[in-house]
């Protein structure tokens, strides 16, 4: 059984910004940590995809992280989606200058069970 290759360095030219609340300020305003995120590919979606709490929403762009190429590697896209969302705020992906919300985090391995890539929802 042979595991799948990484996504195509060529596909993963862009980069992004990863925001993640950290806390909130003596103001109660929320505070963020930044990562930047390096060869990624962001894609234009209208899909649908089912949310946590069950409810429907059209993502607008989905961010593909690969587990090799990407980078820094060795991030947790589930648990820094959990601590923003503990922390009060959804996680957010600036591209472009454009904000998203990061609605869903679906992590995908190969057929060895292997981490291949990270698929972030976007709306």
């Amino acid at each position: 059984m042979a595991h799948l290759s990484p996504i195509p360095a060529r596909i993963l030219k862009q980069s992004a910004t990863l925001r993640v609340c950290s806390g909130v300020d003596m103001w109660q305003a929320p505070t963020w940590t930044e990562t930047a995120l390096g060869s990624v590919c962001i894609q234009p979606s209208n899909e649908t995809r089912k949310t946590k709490d069950n409810t429907e929403a059209v993502l607008r762009s989905l961010c593909f992280v690969d587990a090799v190429r990407s980078t820094p590697r060795g991030l947790d896209f589930d648990a820094m989606q959990q601590q923003s969302e503990q922390n009060g705020q959804p996680m957010v992906l600036v591209f472009q200058g454009t904000p998203y919300t990061v609605l869903t985090v679906e992590t995908l391995y190969d057929d060895t069970g292997q981490l291949h890539h990270w698929e972030l929802g976007l709306v």
